[in-house]
């Protein structure tokens, strides 16, 4: 019985086991269901997270790379990577990062070793090179991966091209702004497209106003050449450099000198200018110059004492010598020994007058244009420096050779090519300290005239050849200004000529003046009307007021026996006086008396004439002073003319002659 229940108790704890397995099963298999559904899920958001990070790295608009860490060899990098950069991926994954970095990069090997210390890199500022050879600036920042055991290094890369150019333009910005001259940029044809706020300041306009104007529109019509030649070398890529005067919305002109090159500005060609006021300095280069002259003079000086003194005994001599003939009645010799003193006389106010215009020298304010001979000139500013070449008691030897060709004609102002002259003689001395030769020649070739100074004396170094006539260069120390050659070679220019320099060192040095032959003579508008015939019915009626009794004696003696009828007033108010009560034909008065001056007395004349009603007579002014009197002024008073002293009677008379003509033709 036993037997048979220990079976059966078998049976039951295996069917318990059964059941028990079964239920295991089940749950084991609801597990790994559930695992398997696990896994799926969790395969598939890895998966989609892949995806999603590879579809970032592959569409991010910022390259990304991934190095490794060691060798900085390329493994991996976004498709944007190639695309700012130029290189296909394949290029790229065999390049070391270096390879992709400007040459002068440093520190990337410490950088690397920083990232693998800490895990990551801070944000740093680096050049990379493109394939095409151009460099763009970047930001670099990145972190430490482990790729298949390797430590690797991945690198995010951003282009600030773009913020670095708004950066520096920003800069720029304050620059043009700040910079204390005017700066303009333009279109390559002269109109303003930006202006900073000195140039609105220094040319009186609002900037609103200047960006509607061009170069044209402040520089006056005569110098429109400058700005064509100008404009055609900027255009060709040269930067310029040029001096224009610049009319502000007052009207007044102001000499400014512009440096002028081609920019991009806005992606297209412009022109970019940086002008200079040049009022300071052409004021003191004008005072400079005039203390230049005046110390030559004074260096001279004692010459032109000799020569009046000279003068004078012949004055003295022959004054000396015409009484005693006039005793004896011997009119020949007494007229021979008159003539010896008119002689003299013209010959001190030749010397007087050139002395002045040395020294009183400016653009216009002297001499008329007109045609004149080079040789003429020559030997004049020889024997104007005589006392610094030929002075017995100087213990060097100087010698001064002078081969003058007839005909060298220029039209233009003697007294300016009169001072280049000087100034190369005395150049020409300076540069002989121990004595030597100078030699001075004209000659006619080809339409112009080579007018050519040699000197013996120690030359000019090479790298000074070039810098001779730039304004302030001097070899000679403080006791010179350097502007002598300067001011010269622009008389020369001004003349439409050239000015050249040769040198050898310790030989000497040789400048050449060209200047274009005049053929005919151009008379000038004075020699013109002198030319004019003028035969009055009756004799002219000429008043002369002059403080000084001697002056209007000689007057008197000369035109008593001419066709003038000379009145004298001998001080401002009898001339006044004289002038209502009676009607001239011409009027001279003096300009400095006890009284009145004589603007003063041009002025209550015109005063005189415009009350009474009637026509104005031709009133000039004699004077001797050197103060260059205002031409407009002079018109404001009345003043028709100015005479200077000394002035022979003969000249006098045909300049009364001449004034007359003008008052009949303008009635």
């Amino acid at each position: 019985m036993n037997e048979i229940k220990r079976p059966q108790l078998r049976i039951k704890e295996l069917e318990s086991l059964l059941a028990q397995a079964e239920r295991r099963s089940y749950i084991l298999t609801n597990l790994l269901k559930e695992a398997t559904a696990e896994f799926k899920q969790a395969l598939e958001q890895v998966t989609t997270s892949e995806a999603n990070f590879r579809a970032i790295i592959e569409n991010a608009p910022e390259a990304i790379y991934i190095a490794d860490a060691e060798t900085r060899q390329i493994l991996d990098c976004n498709p944007y990577t190639t695309q700012w950069l130029g290189y296909t991926r394949s290029e790229l994954l065999f390049m070391k990062v270096e390879g992709l970095l400007h040459p002068a990069s440093r520190g990337l090997k410490e950088n690397i070793r920083k990232a693998l210390e800490y895990g990551f890199v801070h944000v740093q500022e680096r050049r990379f090179r493109k394939k095409s050879g151009a460099f763009v600036d970047a930001e670099v920042t990145g972190t430490v991966v482990e790729i298949q055991g390797r430590k690797c290094f991945l690198a995010l890369v951003r282009d600030i091209t773009g913020r670095k150019t708004i950066e520096e333009l920003s800069r720029y910005k304050e620059l043009f702004d700040n910079v204390i001259d005017p700066m303009i940029i333009s279109h390559s044809q002269g109109v303003f497209l930006e202006v900073n706020d000195m140039a609105c300041e220094r040319f009186g306009y609002s900037r609103r106003r200047l960006l509607s104007m061009s170069f044209k529109d402040i520089v006056s019509p005569d110098r429109m050449d400058i700005l064509k030649e100008t404009g055609q070398k900027v255009r060709s890529g040269e930067t310029v450099q040029f001096e224009v005067d610049v009319l502000t919305r007052s009207g007044e002109a102001i000499p400014f000198e512009f440096h002028s090159r081609m920019i991009n500005y806005q992606r297209k060609p412009a022109v970019l200018s940086l002008a200079r006021d040049l009022s300071i300095r052409k004021q003191m280069e004008k005072t400079l110059i005039h203390s230049e002259r005046l110390s030559a003079v004074g260096e001279m000086a004692s010459g032109v004492a000799h020569n009046f003194n000279n003068l004078l005994q012949v004055i003295m001599g022959a004054g000396e010598a015409a009484l005693r003939k006039l005793e004896s009645g011997e009119i020949r010799k007494c007229n021979d020994a008159l003539s010896n003193i008119i002689d003299a006389s013209h010959q001190g106010a030749d010397i007087v007058n050139r002395i002045k215009d040395f020294t009183l020298l400016e653009a216009g304010a002297t001499d008329t244009v007109r045609v004149f001979s080079i040789g003429e000139i020559i030997e004049e500013a020889v024997n104007l420096t005589q006392p610094l070449w030929k002075n017995p008691l100087e213990t060097r030897k100087y010698r001064l050779n002078y081969f003058r060709t007839p005909g060298c004609l220029v039209e233009g102002n003697p007294s300016e090519i009169y001072e280049v002259m000087v100034n190369l003689i005395k150049n020409a001395l300076e540069a002989m300290p121990r004595g030597g030769t100078l030699s001075i020649s004209s000659e006619i070739c080809k339409g112009q005239i080579f007018t050519t100074f040699t000197d013996t004396g120690k030359g000019v170094v090479d790298e000074n050849i070039q810098r001779v006539f730039e304004p302030f260069f001097t070899t000679k120390g403080p006791q010179s200004s350097g502007l002598g050659l300067s001011s010269s070679y622009g008389l020369v220019k001004k003349h439409g000529g050239d000015i050249r320099v040769a040198s050898a060192f310790d030989k000497g040095t040789t400048f050449t003046i060209v200047l274009p032959l005049t053929v005919s003579k151009k008379r000038t508008r004075d020699q013109r009307l002198s030319a004019r015939e003028f035969k009055p019915d009756n004799s002219l009626r000429f008043l002369m007021i002059d403080d000084e009794p001697n002056i209007l004696k000689m007057m008197e003696l000369w035109f008593e026996d001419s066709d003038v009828e000379l009145h004298t007033a001998s001080t401002a108010e009898k001339g006044l006086q004289t002038i209502r009560q009676e009607r001239f034909d011409v009027i001279l008065c003096d300009f400095g008396m006890d009284d009145m001056n004589g603007l003063e007395v041009g002025k209550a004349h015109l005063d005189f004439c415009r009350i009474a009603g009637i026509p104005k007579t031709p009133f000039m002014l004699l004077t001797g002073l050197d103060t260059q009197l205002d031409a407009e002024t002079l018109r404001g008073v009345g003043v028709d003319r100015v005479v200077k002293k000394p002035i022979p009677a003969d000249k006098l008379f045909h300049i009364i002659q001449e004034m007359a003509a003008v008052s009949v033709n303008a009635a």
